[in-house]
């Protein structure tokens, strides 16, 4: 295949998405960096701002509540991508222009007002229509991802999307979060802007495949490829169906299993380093958000590609395997708590496999997905992940009883050995590693 810069020359298009590896990689990671920009903003960004001025928990709580609900009902906009398009600029294309387009508009509205910090439902109402039109980006993009992305690559591909977003994510935060400090919301709103749709601009570069329109009014076609339904019924059964199969039944709970892990060892986690380490929040704050870089990195460079080169099965199994010991080892003895060193590195060593993990459950996900109705399919399976948040947040208080932070971590590790095992009675084509059909795409 030519490269990216031979076919612009020769055509004066880019390369369509479908049809270049190197540019998915690159669209994956600018429209991940460009989805974690909205989210600092939502997640983080306005909660902190609102406790700074002075505003209640409730208050805080409310705004974070606001920025989490559409997330758990990303199905539901997976409902409408599937069944609403326009095909001559791709089945999905037009939804994640039309989200941009709408983020930046929300973002222009919010500059415009400009609320205080009292104008408690007006601050709400921005974050929960922030929060709506990113998640139904990232539910077009995972679709999008899906529909055209070869099996064999899906592990880089995912590396690069969560290293995006991982950036974005601080970017949004960082920079969000020192505008509103030093220049007002104003200020903050229009700067974002201007961060958020640098990488967002891709998509419009790019098509998803070869003929197709790059907007409304230029020329292009409906191209070849790809399957749409044209009604609700059809959707749902043939979702409903993909989620009953015996693979995508193992997938969903590996994933469950896997949600309970990561909630009680993200939570005892920060437990463990306020009340056993007796670090301060923004102490404990700043490792993470280090930690998160750090590891955003890793996914970005090598991770990816470890879940290609040796199949996401074997990676979620060993990953988890080798998370057990190193968890178990440290919790074993009490007396390597007492070194902020020593808990540091145990922290970034165990974050190795753990992030490994999380990749390769990506994969796995996508893999059983059908790409006729991935918007709505893919959104229902992570869902199953969340469900297991929930589980650990019930748990936990009786793990803490039984035996303390031993127990809430070693359960954690259990589980995580667990949903790793359940690898192991996929396919092997699920869980393997593919070789790509054309090796001229990598070019």
């Amino acid at each position: 295949m030519t490269s990216i810069a031979a076919e612009w020359r020769e055509t004066r298009e880019l390369p369509a998405f479908a049809d270049h590896s190197k540019l998915r990689l690159l669209l994956g990671t600018l429209l991940y960096l460009a989805q974690g920009f909205p989210q600092g903003i939502f997640f983080a960004a306005i909660p902190t701002w609102l406790a700074a001025n002075g505003q209640s928990t409730a208050v805080v709580a409310s705004a974070t509540a606001a920025a989490a609900l559409p997330w758990s009902v990303k199905f539901l906009a997976g409902l409408f991508i599937d069944r609403y398009t326009w095909r001559p600029m791709g089945r999905r294309r037009p939804w994640l222009i039309g989200s941009q387009t709408a983020i930046v508009v929300t973002l222009i509205i919010a500059a415009l007002i400009a609320p205080s910090p009292s104008d408690t439902a007006i601050v709400i109402g921005l974050v929960l229509t922030l929060s709506i039109l990113t998640a139904v980006q990232d539910v077009a993009l995972d679709a999008l991802v899906v529909d055209l992305t070869p099996e064999a690559e899906m592990g880089r591909m995912n590396g690069f999307m969560f290293g995006g977003k991982v950036f974005g994510i601080a970017g949004g935060t960082a920079i969000t979060s020192y505008l509103l400090q030093y220049y007002g919301f104003s200020i903050a709103m229009i700067g974002m802007i201007a961060f958020f749709t640098l990488p967002a601009l891709s998509v419009v570069l790019i098509r998803e495949r070869k003929g197709e329109k790059m907007l409304p009014w230029t020329q292009g076609t409906v191209a070849q490829g790809g399957v749409s339904h044209r009604d609700w019924l059809s959707i749902l059964v043939a979702a409903l169906k993909s989620l009953f199969r015996r693979e995508t039944l193992l997938v969903g709970l590996l994933l469950m299993t896997y949600g309970v892990h990561q909630n009680l060892n993200d939570t005892t986690d920060s437990l463990f380093a306020i009340r056993q380490m007796g670090w301060s929040q923004s102490q404990f704050g700043s490792m993470l958000a280090f930690g998160n870089v750090v590891m955003g990195v890793f996914c970005l460079t090598v991770g990816g590609w470890f879940v290609d080169r040796f199949g996401p099965g074997p990676i979620a199994f060993w990953s988890g395997a080798a998370a057990l010991p190193i968890m178990a080892g440290y919790m074993l003895d009490e007396a390597l708590w007492q070194s902020d060193e020593l808990y540091m590195a145990w922290y970034f060593t165990k974050n190795v496999p753990l992030f490994l993990f999380y990749l390769a459950n990506l994969v796995l996900a996508m893999r059983v997905t059908p790409t006729a109705t991935a918007a709505t399919s893919l959104s229902v399976l992570l869902s199953l992940g969340t469900m297991g948040f929930v589980i650990a947040s019930a748990i936990l208080p009786t793990l803490e009883a039984i035996g303390g932070y031993q127990a809430m971590f070693g359960a954690s590790a259990g589980l995580g050995f667990v949903a790793g095992s359940i690898s192991l009675l996929l396919s092997e084509k699920v869980r393997q590693a593919h070789k790509l059909a054309d090796a001229s795409d990598s070019d």
